[in-house]
């Protein structure tokens, strides 16, 4: 704590420190009082510059979606010192569990993701996502690593080449990036860049475990898409996220062992 406290001063204005929010190898966040605004802080770790994000590029892209209302809003930036203020947003975690009684509308969520995909990919915006799956690959270059990296790529390059115009996603669609108060919020946009449709798609559908009615609530808000919300694609677009899942894991171990 003391070192964040340091760190701090560096920041303009005041800031305050309240409760932690969640603690990574990547970085702390924490609930904080910036200029007597409630909001949330962020601080990196040295590993965080390991990564292929990059979090000038998360703060354009954030400028650039503040007319969406489907994100936070910042409030202070500094890359150098690797810290990010935005604006706190109350609001509960979605469920969709059917045999529970709930205000949580899919055919909603559907119409937000489309709202994103449809915006316009920011100038000068990184290819977040590409970039990271090139170190991944890199960094799990040798031979106990292969096969995993092999089947991941391979059925990426198959999924992607489809033809389907590549959008703005998110790219970290799981369930603790999602919160509802009368409407869906979108936080945690450090991965954000182009990418095929399907992938955001796909994540809430593994994150949330929706069924085929689900999904197509969900198709209904999108625009009732029906070469993207096609189950069989869907549910190959969740077997590559669980690989990915696995690269990221077995990325971020060695990343750890190599500093």
């Amino acid at each position: 704590m003391e070192l964040l406290l340091k760190r701090i001063e560096s920041v303009p204005g005041k800031c305050i420190l309240d409760k932690e929010l969640s603690s990574s190898l990547i970085s702390q966040v924490y609930l904080c009082r910036f200029n007597d605004t409630k909001a949330v802080i962020r601080f990196d770790s040295p590993l965080a510059s390991k990564l292929a994000i990059d979090r000038e590029n998360e703060a354009n892209l954030l400028k650039n979606i503040t007319h969406l209302d489907l994100s936070p809003e910042l409030l202070y930036s500094n890359q150098s010192s690797g810290i990010m203020i935005w604006k706190y947003i109350s609001g509960n975690k979605p469920t969709f569990d059917q045999n529970t009684s709930n205000t949580f509308s899919l055919i909603e969520l559907g119409r937000s993701l489309y709202s994103i995909h449809s915006s316009p990919i920011p100038q000068n915006c990184k290819n977040i996502f590409f970039d990271s799956m090139i170190l991944y690959k890199e960094l799990l270059s040798d031979a106990s690593n292969n096969l995993l990296i092999k089947e991941a790529f391979d059925l990426y390059d198959d999924l992607v080449d489809d033809g389907v115009k590549k959008i703005l996603s998110h790219n970290d669609l799981h369930s603790k990036n999602i919160i509802w108060n009368s409407k869906y919020y979108f936080l945690d946009w450090e991965y954000a860049s182009k990418n095929h449709p399907c992938f955001d798609i796909a994540s809430l559908m593994k994150s949330f475990n929706l069924n085929a009615d689900q999904i197509y609530d969900l198709s209904i808000g999108y625009g009732h898409n029906l070469e993207i919300f096609d189950i069989n694609i869907l549910q190959k677009w969740s077997k590559f996220i669980g690989l990915l899942e696995q690269v990221w894991e077995t990325s971020l171990t060695k990343i750890v062992k190599n500093l």
